[in-house]
């Protein structure tokens, strides 16, 4: 089975006051049941100078994938919220564009999805007032909660890009 190095390119940034998120990234293959790990570090920059995390992985000609990235680092105590519900310091993790093979994705960037972890004690809080969160999000590009955002695409990648475009 023939394969080719794909170049994928991610711009990550964070909003945040005292801990930074910490990410990996890797790329899943959905068929082999397997994940290679390409980036794992503390996230501490900004929208106007985001960090670049940027790696070339083999896939085959017909086969499934997905970009994961893992959001953690946020514990007890990150979200700041005043006496009316407002938010006033947070630490969240932004998405600010992806690429694969040199080809921004931009609104199809929205497909991935988004299952975050939440905290059990909150969780259990939201239950009790009738509010309980959702699984999973899709549409995004903030992750406020630890947990994990994927994009699920298959190959080959330029026929799979073509019938997600439109």
């Amino acid at each position: 089975m023939a394969t080719e190095n794909i170049k994928f390119k991610l711009e990550l940034y964070a909003t945040m006051w005292d801990l930074p998120p910490h990410v990996k990234v890797a790329i899943i293959d959905e068929e082999a049941d397997d994940r290679h790990y390409y980036f794992e570090g503390a996230i501490t920059s900004t929208a106007k100078v985001p960090s670049v995390v940027e790696f070339f992985h083999p896939i085959k000609d017909k086969g499934k994938y997905k970009l994961l990235i893992e959001r953690s680092n946020k514990v007890d105590g990150q979200t700041i919220i005043d006496n009316d519900g407002k938010v006033l310091m947070d630490q969240l993790l932004h998405i600010k564009t992806l690429e694969i093979d040199d080809i921004e994705l931009g609104s199809l960037m929205y497909d991935g999805i988004y299952k975050p972890k939440y905290p059990e004690r909150w969780y259990e809080q939201q239950k009790i007032l009738g509010k309980t969160p959702p699984a999973e999000f899709n549409n995004c590009d903030t992750m406020g909660f630890n947990g994990e955002w994927t994009f699920g695409f298959q190959t080959p990648w330029y026929e799979w890009l073509l019938e997600n475009l439109y």
